[in-house]
């Protein structure tokens, strides 16, 4: 058995992105299936308020995979930075100063910036990308001649100066909310009068925690300070950074008025398009950020590590290129649509659904068996799985019913085998009837469809012993799961309990009836020599009457007057009573053995059958729920952007 491993922070490939975005909407998928009915509007992660799976958690996730789907498969050549900071920061002059030129004015009035403005190095293939952004074309500066002007390493470069975050404006606050998140980059640009502002570092830095790799700090207006200053403001503000989580995030004290420090920023900004990998890292950083919240409804493996090897499949990663979206994560964008973080209906937008479910135990016929694939049951664990026959066994009465069979196997062998003159002697009892003539009678009810007498043999289970078994059952198995796999695995464990009494006494019905096999022929042979003795002392026993009463009449011909028979045929007819008593006695020694054979037989076959209804009506259904629980354990792992084991 495993646990889950730690979530954190992972350097995600081109190649993993992927697979672990593929992972994230089959958690989607299967929370989707499992979610609360009121949806809660936000979600404390690492705890579970209601049961089932968090409506906002989900909400979250599938914005993640939408944002993701989109993103890939625009330009793969450009790189989207943005500058975001609030009014009177200096994040304008520190546009101007990155492009070269004054295409961003700055303001004397508050807001001081209130549209985006982009810079694009190169512009080719990077209009859609700015439509996606929604840049307007008269905001959008493009740096034609980027090999004369010495910038080639800043070909790919889309800078964007948004507008401040702290405007009265409510659209341009909304702007920076939505472009804070689609951008691959965000320089957050701070002045010594605000950098502890909280409202700054509540709202928008606190919640970039997870993103270092794509997420910077600078510092602006050192123009302005002495140099002691300087070093107080930034070892100041490193250390809210730090207090806040954001221990990689880098420091850039720079001054866009007089040029101080832009060297190491605009080193930053060519490092970041050379490397071409701020996209990989902005997503894997959004997964990172919140794949937290499902780690609240995975617990301890559950299933037998057979039943995950033989379900599990290989890992599919493919060296798939930027541009093309994730397998599963682009059937949420089959068509173009709205950011989906806008909440506003907007005419003409389809409402692109989910993948609908498909689990693997689908192919199970009506019967219970199975097309092809694995068994559900499998994923139970065996030791209780093996408890619950035999609590059902014992609530049906099965060694009840094996002592039944046992004792009409000894009344047949009995009456076959048995001493006739000791069957004359007890007389037949009143009310004793032999139980397999039942049986008989119940496998000829099976072909007339007429009720038997037989039924009655087999055991009747409570419903009171049956719901006691399956709720033993159910503690074993989903005691350690979180919610809500522990509520599915109870509904799914008494989803047919009540038809589970009725299941039992019909496979022990059946179980029994077929166990009553026709006697052996040395059975039958033993009779035909039981009744030969019985009618040779019987013919002894009439003859020598006979020859008495000759004699008695004064008759003195023939053999039957001769009286000296009598004796002899007297012990004769006491010879063949006491070889009948001998066999009958050596016979039973043998027919006990043949009855416990049978009993044992029989006791297999039915509990055989009693597992079976337990397979069909309790396994089966819990099976699929843990098959389900493992599979969000493994994919969560994935997502996380681990391998599972």
């Amino acid at each position: 058995m495993s646990m889950l491993p730690s979530v954190g922070p992972q350097r995600t490939s081109g190649q993993d992105l992927p697979v672990r975005l593929d992972a994230l909407a089959e958690l989607v998928r299967i929370g989707r299936a499992r979610q609360t009915g009121g949806q809660p509007d936000s979600y404390v992660q690492g705890r579970v308020d209601a049961i089932g799976f968090s409506g906002a958690l989900l909400d979250e996730a599938e914005s993640v995979l939408k944002r993701a789907g989109e993103r890939l498969r625009l330009s793969s050549n450009h790189t989207v930075v943005a500058l975001a900071g609030g009014t009177g920061s200096g994040k304008s002059t520190l546009f101007n100063a990155l492009s070269g030129a004054t295409f961003s004015q700055p303001g004397v009035t508050r807001p001081m910036t209130r549209h985006v403005h982009a810079c694009v190095w190169g512009m080719q293939g990077a209009a859609p990308l700015l439509d996606w952004l929604g840049v307007q074309r008269r905001h959008r500066y493009a740096r034609a001649s980027v090999l004369d002007s010495g910038e080639a390493d800043l070909d790919g470069l889309i800078l964007l100066d948004l507008p401040d975050h702290d405007s009265v404006v409510t659209a341009s606050m909304a702007a920076v909310d939505r472009l804070s998140k689609l951008a691959d980059m965000v320089i957050w640009v701070l002045d010594p009068q605000k950098y502890a502002d909280a409202a700054v570092h509540n709202r928008y830095l606190i919640p970039l925690a997870g993103h270092a790799d794509v997420f910077t700090v600078v510092l602006n207006q050192i123009d302005v300070l002495t140099s002691q200053q300087v070093r107080d403001c930034e070892e100041d503000l490193r250390r809210l950074l730090d207090h806040e989580g954001l221990l990689d995030a880098p420091i850039f004290p720079v001054s866009a008025r007089t040029g101080a420090g832009l060297g190491d920023l605009r080193a930053l900004l060519a490092e970041t398009v050379s490397s071409n990998r701020v996209v990989i890292d902005r997503i894997a950083a959004d997964i990172d950020g919140m794949i937290g919240g499902f780690t609240v409804y995975a617990g301890p493996q559950v299933a037998p590590d057979e039943a995950l090897a033989s379900t599990s499949q290989p890992d599919a990663v493919a060296a798939a290129p930027l541009s093309a979206p994730p397998a599963i994560a682009s059937d949420y964008l089959k068509a173009p649509s709205r950011a989906p973080w806008d909440s506003g209906d907007e005419p003409g937008v389809p409402e692109v659904q989910a993948p609908p479910a498909r689990p693997p135990w689908e192919d199970a016929t009506p019967d219970g068996d199975r097309r092809d694939g694995p068994d559900p049951a499998a994923s139970v664990p065996p030791e209780p799985a093996t408890h619950l026959a035999d609590a059902f066994a014992q609530a049906v009465g099965l060694t009840a019913v094996a002592d039944a069979l046992t004792s009409a196997r000894d009344a047949q062998a009995a009456r076959l085998t048995g001493w006739p003159l000791g069957r004359l002697l007890r007389g037949r009892q009143p009310g004793r009837r032999d139980p397999l003539r039942g049986l008989g009678a119940a496998r000829a009810s099976e072909t007339t469809g007429q009720p038997a007498e037989a039924v009655t043999l087999a055991g009747q289970a409570q419903q009171s012993e049956v719901d006691n078994a399956i709720t033993a059952f159910v503690d074993a198995v989903g005691s350690a799961l979180p919610e809500p796999w522990s509520d599915g695995v109870r509904e799914a464990a008494r989803r047919d309990a009540t038809r589970v009494p009725q299941a039992l006494a019909s496979a022990v019905h059946q179980a029994a009836a077929a166990a009553g096999s026709p006697p052996p022929r040395w059975w039958r042979l033993i009779t035909t020599w039981q009744w030969l003795l019985t009618a040779l002392a019987v013919g002894g026993v009439v003859l020598s009457a006979a020859i008495a009463l000759v004699r008695a009449t004064g008759h003195h011909q023939g053999w039957l007057s001769e009286a000296a028979l009598i004796p002899w045929l007297l012990l004769m007819a006491a010879a063949m009573l006491i070889l009948g008593y001998v066999t009958a006695i050596s016979c039973r020694n043998l027919t006990i053995a043949d009855a416990d054979r049978e009993r044992e037989t029989a006791e297999q076959a039915m509990h055989a059958r009693v597992a079976d209804v337990a397979h069909d009506l309790v396994l089966t259904p819990v099976g699929s729920e843990i098959a389900q629980y493992e599979r969000f354990r493994r994919e969560l792992t994935i997502a996380s952007g681990s391998r599972p084991a």
